[in-house]
């Protein structure tokens, strides 16, 4: 029988009590190499102008760590929660790199651990507030009571919640990157892909039938209001036969967790200077783009119309001299039925308004590319 020495018995305690305890997650190391982006591949390389903006622009980052030789999974853990990215050259854009940055632009950066991968998941604009309050909301660690019925969901990966803004002045082309996983330290700037759209653009052309004094009347829209339709979705990460993506879950509300899912109007008008027409007079001929201004374009959430969403159209008949309304009327027309509004597609409702009689509206709708060079939204918009 071998003799138990101390040195024996505390190796034995040591050993005994690991076996007792559950595996710990390796918990990461930071080295000395910042976490940077090259300049995010864009739709279009006529505009630099977009590149320049992009300057002026910030996007989220989240990221999680996967020890070494593992990949990414249900194992991994969060790094980095909604970092604030952006570029701190104000002249070279085109070869600039995004590193971690505060608000006010200045470095902010985040470094890579010293083993293991982080893999990334970003969006576009940035959201400082990813509370419910916001339009953007990040949620790191999803629930399985929601992921089970995700499909092709990627396990370990976050969700965020988009809720367009009430008001069509705030909303944003919200945009989401292709995630990219296990990259790894040494391996210089990540490319990140932006350049799918996500969201719905919603455009509006309206003319007349009929007749009306052209000397002394004229047709103009006042207001439309888009009513009772979807207003928020998940938004989540995919893999499917190594593909990776990201979808819109059109079966879970973010608000209680059910199937009903929550529906708002968004409002546009002469009121609040987000309606105005590129030329204010509407013709007989040819369709006037309504909203062709900043505020009056709309980004909405892809989907299947629900029934009981409506279009509501006031229009007026104006004395083109003395600009007193001769006649207004609201008619509301139902959007169920007309066209589904696909993921990345314009859809271009175009309306006709009989004059006389003053009710007579018809509307039709088609769907169309996504074409970034005459998207004058910019402002808002990341890149493209």
């Amino acid at each position: 029988m071998m003799k138990m020495t101390w040195k024996h018995i505390v190796s034995l305690l040591i050993l005994l009590t690991a076996c007792g305890k559950e595996q710990q997650p390796a918990v990461p190391v930071p080295s000395d190499v910042p976490i940077e982006f090259v300049a995010p591949q864009t739709k279009g390389s006529d505009e630099l102008s977009t590149l320049m903006r992009l300057a002026t622009q910030k996007f989220g980052v989240s990221a999680w760590y996967t020890p070494e030789g593992e990949t990414f999974g249900t194992g991994s853990i969060s790094y980095i929660e909604n970092h604030r990215f952006g570029t701190l050259s104000t002249s070279d854009y085109e070869h600039a790199t995004w590193c971690g940055i505060t608000d006010a632009g200045v470095a902010n950066p985040v470094y890579y651990p010293l083993d293991g991968s982080l893999s990334y998941f970003c969006y576009a604009p940035y959201r400082e507030d990813v509370t419910n309050a916001s339009d953007v909301h990040v949620i790191p660690s999803p629930a399985p009571a929601i992921t089970t019925h995700l499909s092709n969901y990627l396990p370990g990966s976050p969700l965020i919640c988009f809720t367009p803004k009430a008001s069509t002045v705030s909303q944003i082309d919200f945009l989401v990157a292709t995630p990219v996983l296990d990259a790894r330290r040494g391996g210089g700037a990540v490319a990140l892909d932006f350049t799918k759209h996500v969201t719905t653009k919603i455009e509006f052309w309206a003319k007349y039938a009929g007749s009306v004094d052209v000397e002394t009347e004229g047709v103009i829209v006042t207001r439309i209001v888009i009513r009772d339709v979807i207003s928020s979705e998940y938004l989540y990460f995919t893999e499917s036969n190594g593909v990776l993506g990201r979808e819109w879950c059109s079966t879970i509300s973010p608000v209680d967790g059910t199937s009903t899912m929550p529906k708002a109007s968004y409002t546009l008008s002469i009121d609040n200077n987000a309606l105005i027409t590129s030329a204010a007079w509407l013709d007989s001929s040819t369709a006037k783009y309504v909203n062709a201004t900043n505020n009056g374009i709309t980004y909405l959430l892809p989907q299947i119309i629900p029934s009981g969403a409506y279009l509501d159209l006031t229009y007026q008949v104006k004395n083109r001299n003395t600009g007193s309304v001769l006649d207004e009327n609201t008619v509301s027309i139902p959007l169920n039925g007309t066209v589904e509004w696909p993921i990345g597609k314009v859809v271009k409702y175009t309306i006709t308004i009989g004059v006389p009689p003053r009710s007579d509206v018809v509307i039709t709708a088609t769907l169309e590319d996504w074409v970034d060079s005459y998207n004058i939204h910019s402002e808002q918009e990341l890149m493209y």
